[in-house]
């Protein structure tokens, strides 16, 4: 992985900033989200994709909690759709969550994802992430 600066940060997570590279980093805190912290975290992540004009951002999934019913419905309502700010097409590299429950719950949403200008890629491990990630043309 590549030198990183932290963009934003809250309990819930953080959006990383990888210059060199030409990617985000969005990685979540194990901690419970409050209402409006997904939406924080996600509208940061747009902000930043399109201040630096990237299509790919690495999602460390690995210590996420379960998506609420209100936040699996922001997602499909606005992050899906691309009623918040972000570039298209879009991709995002994912290392899925170790907890099962949170683990279903992405891919849930992921699923939802499906023919729109954003892709999800996911994987198992950050070191397949990270290659995937660096053999993609920015």
């Amino acid at each position: 992985m590549s030198a990183s600066t932290i963009y934003f940060h809250s309990s819930a997570g953080l959006v990383l900033e990888h210059s060199l590279d030409g990617y985000a980093e969005l990685r979540y805190l194990p901690s419970k989200r409050q209402p409006g912290d997904l939406a924080m975290l996600l509208t940061q992540l747009g902000r930043l994709l399109l201040a630096r004009g990237w299509h790919k951002f690495l999602s460390d999934n690995r210590q996420m909690t379960p998506y609420s019913l209100d936040e699996k419905q922001w997602f499909v309502s606005h992050w899906l759709p691309g009623a918040v700010p972000r570039p298209t097409p879009l991709t995002g590299v994912v290392v899925l969550p170790e907890q099962v429950v949170a683990r279903l719950s992405f891919l849930e949403m992921s699923m939802k994802a499906a023919g729109g200008s954003l892709r999800y890629r996911t994987f198992q491990e950050l070191d397949e992430a990270m290659a995937y990630l660096t053999a993609l043309v920015q």
